[in-house]
């Protein structure tokens, strides 16, 4: 957990130096270095800069920070049955091999979340303050500021409280070492902090189209709180005992989302079409006019780096070295009927050209079968940046409408209500069909005529397969609601590739990380409390 807020250390800096300088000379009049906090927000525009480091903090988790660990993309892609590695030396992620609190990819994803959480507890701050809001000319937007903040926390907290489970519940802003020791969390609490959060935030935040695509497009919108809301309610649901009321909540949710619709699949990893009418959160891709440097640390309190996503751990590209190359595993293969669209939009039998024209495949490779991982890296569909080709400006989708209809099945089916369930499942399928390159239907996949939690899984996995960590936190959280046993998987069951010897998964231990030793060795009542079972 990063200790020091950057504004108030810098605060704190400033005026001792100016104190000091005080005591020498009364008469010296020298003008600090960089901005006070209490002269920086001057300006409506300035407090929108404010509100954009908290969406800014994504960067630190999906882009290609190839000096600091190039991402947290192992911990979200590689546990699961749907995404293997090249080789098996990912093994602490991939086959739990060794996984311990001293893990490199746990601590940063812990390190990264709470940036997040403290840039959001700032900014919650300074946007009650009275000077910051007279600063204002347009009427509402501080409101809507809230809400937006609202929600990239909530976003963090649901994401500690699935990988982590006990975490520190940080809901304000650090101003002494006192506060950086909290206990804890029990239970649910971070979770129903993150719903706390998006309730609130669905009630402030403006319909999408009060966002000028030109200028602030792929800021929130009330829908993107509601389509949250229906993640946590359903992750809340499995794992209090498939709860009934947990399920009808996130039904209420998701019913308040009525401008999405389904586009097709492909649209949703093509650059061409980000922000669509699919998407409910993207993390917003750029990069630099010149070139970027992939190098720089990207926190905003030194060097910037880039700003763009990292994809090539699908790909042969050089700079994918600290990843290495992660593909479709034989039972993802499998899993597709022969004619569904949607297959050769997730892996191929050709690879990008990601080192001359991207527009042109090249010939098949000889990893994973033949087939390459194409989410976010389809030829005439993908972009990388012209200088180092690392960097992609297409968005990273974060929440689109696809997952959070699936989700609806789930909660439709789990409190009685068969027809809804299979309406949206069908929704998926008959979107798959349509959803052919030269716009022709396919027959595949054909509507279901009855639906169960088998076919809703099924479906999770080949419509959302290498997405945003999706398929690990469905299957830890199906498990604990019973839905399935991963305690009898075997390593083929998990798509694990390499000899079964080396595969290591231990249910409960292995569902959920350990805290990150650097945690336990800072915050005393953390360490009093233990790591995670099976971690000690």
């Amino acid at each position: 957990m990063i200790r020091v807020n950057y504004y108030s250390g810098l605060l704190i800096f400033v005026i001792g130096a100016m104190l000091l300088l005080a005591s020498c000379e009364k008469n010296l009049d020298i003008k600090p270095t960089a901005e006070l906090e209490s002269e920086y927000f001057e300006s409506e525009l300035r407090v929108q800069e404010g509100v954009g480091a908290c969406y800014a903090g994504f960067h630190n988790l999906y882009g290609p920070l190839l000096n600091d660990g190039g991402g947290i993309h192992q911990i979200l892609l590689l546990p699961g049955d749907d995404i293997t590695h090249q080789d098996a030396s990912r093994g602490a992620m991939e086959a739990f091999s060794g996984l311990n609190s001293a893990n490199g990819e746990v601590n940063m994803l812990w390190t990264r979340l709470y940036q997040i959480i403290y840039r959001c507890n700032f900014m919650l701050e300074k946007l009650e303050e009275e000077a910051v809001k007279a600063v204002y000319t347009t009427e509402g937007l501080n409101a809507i500021n809230k809400g937006e903040v609202l929600f990239v926390r909530a976003w963090c907290f649901y994401r500690l409280w699935d990988f982590f489970r006990k975490a520190p519940l940080q809901d304000t802003r650090i101003r002494t070492i006192a506060d950086a020791v909290l206990p804890p969390s029990e239970g649910f609490q971070l979770v129903d902090k993150a719903i706390e959060d998006l309730e609130l935030a669905a009630t402030l935040l403006p319909d999408e189209t009060y966002w000028p695509l030109e200028t602030e497009r792929g800021r929130v919108f009330n829908e993107s709180a509601y389509g949250m809301l229906v993640k946590c309610y359903t992750l809340r649901a499995r794992y209090n005992q498939a709860n009934a009321a947990d399920y009808g909540k996130a039904i209420t949710a998701f019913e308040k989302i009525t401008t999405r619709q389904l586009v097709h699949f492909a649209n949703n990893f093509d650059y061409r079409y980000e922000n669509n009418a699919e998407s409910l959160f993207e993390l917003q891709a750029s990069h630099a006019t010149d070139q970027d440097n992939a190098w720089l640390d990207n926190n905003f309190g030194g060097g910037v780096g880039q700003m763009g996503a990292m994809y090539h751990y699908s790909t042969s590209h050089w700079g994918n070295y600290v990843s290495g190359i992660y593909g479709p595993t034989k039972k993802l293969i499998n899993a597709y009927e022969a004619d569904d669209p949607r297959k050769e939009y997730t892996f191929a039998n050709f690879t990008t050209n990601v080192n001359g024209d991207t527009n042109i495949p090249t010939p098949p490779w000889d990893k994973f079968d033949g087939y390459q991982l194409m989410k976010y890296a389809y030829p005439g569909r993908c972009w990388f940046e012209k200088v180092w080709g690392i960097s992609s400006t297409n968005n990273t989708r974060l929440l689109r409408y696809g997952d959070v209809k699936l989700l609806a099945a789930e909660a439709y089916l789990q409190t009685g209500n068969t027809s809804a369930a299979l309406q949206q499942i069908n929704d998926i399928r008959e979107r798959a069909r349509r959803s052919t390159e030269d716009g022709s239907p396919s027959t595949s996949p054909a509507n279901l005529t009855a639906v169960s939690m088998a076919t809703i899984m099924h479906e999770r996995f080949v419509e959302l397969a290498a997405e945003e960590g999706i398929r690990w936190t469905d299957l830890r959280s199906w498990h604990v609601a019973g839905f399935i046993n991963l305690s009898t998987w075997t390593a083929q069951d998990f798509g694990y590739n390499y000899d079964a010897q080396n595969f290591e998964f231990e249910a409960p231990k292995h569902l959920l990380y350990p805290i990150p030793q650097r945690e336990m060795n800072t915050n005393p009542l953390m360490a009093s409390s233990g790591n995670n079972p099976g971690y000690d």
